[in-house]
């Protein structure tokens, strides 16, 4: 005969085990979240993005069966994600008020000391909390998170004891090594240091130790430990991000060199954008009227909803057959018929450098105002960035319009109030913004950088700049993200090319042809 565990008995010790039981699931994957953010910030990173996705496929908390199991969803949302599927505003206030009530209980598991009694103890408060507020019988919602999987963290990871085994191995074969790791222990607590500084993974390691003669493996190793105590590298600071940055003259990335500093912009007064909007009037019509011929037509029928327009007569008949042999019947039985969109998410970035200052950045603020209006009547998902700053350690990434925001007069103020700044380091904020874009769910995903000429910045020009710029468009492509880059730099020729190289783009020879010619170049990159 099994015996009961100990938290089978826990759960067991309120009338409803099921509640209790997912409390205890989402509170233990936040208490182990906060850990590993804390400790491996890189690995923290990856975990927040692959949150951010599954928040995207979980079910609406509007379609679930009463206010308590409603609840509890949104306490998961916001504890793993940060954030929720849709706006708190559409709930109760007693659904909301419960909800802030129960992320204030639960912060305490965000420290470090933190352990399983505390989640059993945080469990048992959240528990009589939603037990005061909310009646109806409870029914478990989807974890958010699949259980560990080692087989998969050694495969996408790798395996730190093995790995230090390995290189040990190769290191005693070499009968005049004198290393500083001469002991599979140091070599260990190097590979767990590198992945929880820097991010490189012990499989990343074994595989370059694999390739490297047995007498040129102490200076690897040397080298990897110079990347964590090398006070150039920069340290991560809270709500900042550190990206790499490609080094032409060492052929390698340099780990964790630039820091992005995301700015929400201030918006001001309009008046910039309705002198815009009167000044291309006739032109904003005509656009309008032509994106509109690109919207696609017809309707898509989605079945297996809880709630829509008709009932779905093929899940009716299942219905009534599951009851028949007393299953467990469906309750997706309806179908709704929604008009069919262009599935395509597209990110404007765009060059705020003290370069633009005058006519670029008027033709630059005009042109983002005629896209806009064209794609606010076309429907395709947009976000609008820009960038400048000054120095490595301070690439200011301005928030015009992010994708979940609506394009309105707060955006219309920001597009208007946008100024010319500092330096141009293109390559951080180009992979700032692939990391946003990566988010999206549209098949089709777009980066189009507006910008007036080379990179520069202090220690950044030339070549080094040219090459990492293009590294930077090659990861997006490599994400499956199509970039397109337009410059009103005449000299351009000479360095486009090869800084584009794999993106398409344009140079427009006279900035003030910019706004007319910007749809022009979206309807035909995009249909």
């Amino acid at each position: 005969m099994n015996e009961i565990s100990d938290i089978e008995k826990f759960y067991a010790l309120f009338p409803e085990p099921a509640l209790a039981k997912d409390l205890i699931t989402i509170l233990e994957d936040y208490r182990i979240n906060s850990r590993l953010q804390a400790e491996y910030p890189v690995l923290g990173e990856q975990i927040s993005e692959m949150n951010v996705y599954m928040l995207s496929k979980r079910v609406s908390p509007k379609e679930l069966a009463n206010d308590k199991q409603r609840v509890v969803e949104l306490i998961a949302q916001r504890l793993i994600a940060g954030t929720t599927k849709e706006q708190m505003e559409q709930f109760p206030e007693k659904i909301r008020q419960t909800l802030e009530q129960a992320l204030s209980i639960s912060k305490t598991l965000s420290s470090p000391l933190a352990d399983v009694h505390d989640t059993a103890r945080v469990a048992a408060e959240l528990y009589f909390l939603i037990d005061d507020n909310f009646q109806g019988p409870y029914q478990p919602v989807a974890p958010f998170s699949a259980p560990l999987d080692q087989s998969q963290v050694n495969q996408n990871i790798g395996n730190f004891g093995r790995a230090a085994r390995k290189i040990s191995e190769k290191m005693s074969s070499e009968p005049t090594s004198t290393s500083n790791y001469a002991s599979e222990d140091a070599v260990r607590e190097l590979l767990r240091a590198l992945f929880k500084e820097k991010g490189i993974k012990p499989k990343d390691v074994e595989s370059r130790i694999d390739a490297l003669e047995a007498n040129k493996v102490r200076d690897y190793l040397n080298d990897l430990e110079t990347l964590i105590t090398d006070e150039e590298g920069l340290r991560r600071e809270e709500g900042t991000y550190l990206y790499p940055e490609w080094g032409s003259d060492i052929e390698d990335y340099r780990l964790n060199w630039a820091r992005v500093k995301e700015r929400i912009s201030e918006g001001g007064s309009d008046e910039f954008y309705l002198d815009t909007i009167q000044k291309y009037a006739g032109q904003i019509k005509c656009i309008r009227r032509e994106f509109q011929m690109l919207r696609p037509e017809g309707a898509a029928k989605l079945r297996g909803l809880f709630e829509g327009d008709d009932i779905d007569l093929d899940s009716a008949i299942q219905y009534f057959i599951d009851k028949r042999l007393r299953l467990s019947p469906s309750e997706r039985n309806y179908v709704r018929t929604e008009k069919r969109t262009r599935d395509i998410a597209v990110a404007f970035l765009i060059d705020m450098s003290g370069s633009t200052v005058g006519a670029t950045i008027l033709c630059e603020k005009e042109a983002l105002i005629l896209m806009s209006e064209a794609l606010k009547e076309l429907g395709d998902a947009f976000a609008i960035y820009g960038f400048s700053g000054y120095g490595r350690d301070n690439v200011a990434f301005y928030i015009i319009k992010d994708f979940e925001e609506p394009y309105d007069q707060r955006v219309q103020c920001k597009i208007s109030t946008m100024m010319s700044k500092q330096s141009t380091r293109i390559a951080p904020a180009i992979r700032h913004a692939t990391t946003k874009i990566r988010r999206r769910e549209e098949r089709t995903k777009m980066l189009i950088l507006l910008s007036d000429g080379k990179p520069l910045d202090r220690d950044y020009y030339g070549n080094y700049a040219i090459e990492d710029t293009r590294m930077a468009l090659r990861e997006a492509q490599r994400y499956g993200i199509k970039s397109f880059c337009i410059t009103v730099d005449r000299k351009a020729a000479e360095y486009l090319s090869r800084m584009y190289a794999d993106s398409r783009w344009v140079v427009i020879d006279d900035v003030v042809k910019l706004p007319e010619k910007i749809t022009r170049i979206y309807k035909r990159f995009t249909t």
